[in-house]
């Protein structure tokens, strides 16, 4: 419900970036797949700029966009663009495959603030976009941040070493939830332990519930039906006590 609009927002760039840049139909993103990561998630939803110069006008000419690409500009003068704006090694270079298309250059870093995108024309050699962290928005930012946290890359072995620690304290809880009800079970029995009266209702929890519920729909859905479950358990064992 919530994922497009989040999309939206998270893939916002000023339209004043592309003002000057000759535009396809394309967006970044259509260089991803399943199995490849070329451009950064942030930059999925952008253009993806066209080659201009007489060669591409010539092919453009007549609806023939989309012949094959023939670059004036060799590979290694890409790789040179790349070094000459810095960009951190390990960046790919996805080539042209179109007469309009362009030569994309981009890493997918661990560490999102040396996150790179370039675009090149084909012809020229000129750089129709660079695109950093620094150009990011600030969910943008905050998204990238914490996926390559919670993935454990940001901060290499320190980072999973985290990761791995988070994961033996849900494990422990949950072999601790189990130790506590035997603990606090029925004499005799496997029932539900007696609920203490003097309990205070936990506020924030049931803020941070129904944040998540905002959040995610089917969450909320699921928490709802527990718990009119619960509560019409609850109402029915109430008559029934009542009446024995």
């Amino acid at each position: 419900m919530w994922g497009k609009v989040y999309a939206d927002v998270w893939n916002t760039f000023p339209a004043a970036m592309w003002n000057d840049v000759p535009k396809s139909e394309k967006q970044a993103g259509d260089l991803n797949n399943a199995s490849v990561q070329t451009v950064p998630w942030a930059m999925e939803n952008t253009p993806m700029p066209v080659s201009g110069g007489d060669h591409a006008e010539h092919m453009n000419h007549g609806g023939m966009s989309s012949a094959p690409a023939s670059p004036t500009i060799t590979l290694q003068r890409v790789v040179d663009i790349a070094n000459e704006r810095k960009i951190e090694p390990g960046y790919s270079i996805t080539p042209p495959k179109t007469a309009d298309g362009v030569f994309t250059v981009s890493v997918f870093a661990d560490d999102p603030r040396n996150d790179a995108t370039l675009h090149v024309d084909q012809y020229s050699g000129k750089v129709l976009a660079d695109v950093r962290y620094a150009d990011y928005s600030a969910v943008s930012k905050a998204t990238e941040l914490g996926v390559m946290l919670h993935e454990g890359k940001m901060f290499g072995w320190v980072n999973q070493l985290l990761i791995l620690f988070i994961c033996l304290m849900v494990l422990l809880s949950s072999v601790s939830g189990i130790v506590i009800w035997w603990k606090r079970r029925p004499q005799n029995g496997f029932g539900v332990p007696p609920l203490r009266h003097d309990l205070p209702r936990w506020k924030v929890a049931t803020v941070v519930m129904i944040a998540l519920g905002a959040a995610f729909p089917l969450v909320g859905i699921s928490m709802l039906a527990v718990w009119l479950l619960d509560r019409i358990a609850r109402s029915r064992f109430a008559k029934s006590a009542a009446t024995a």
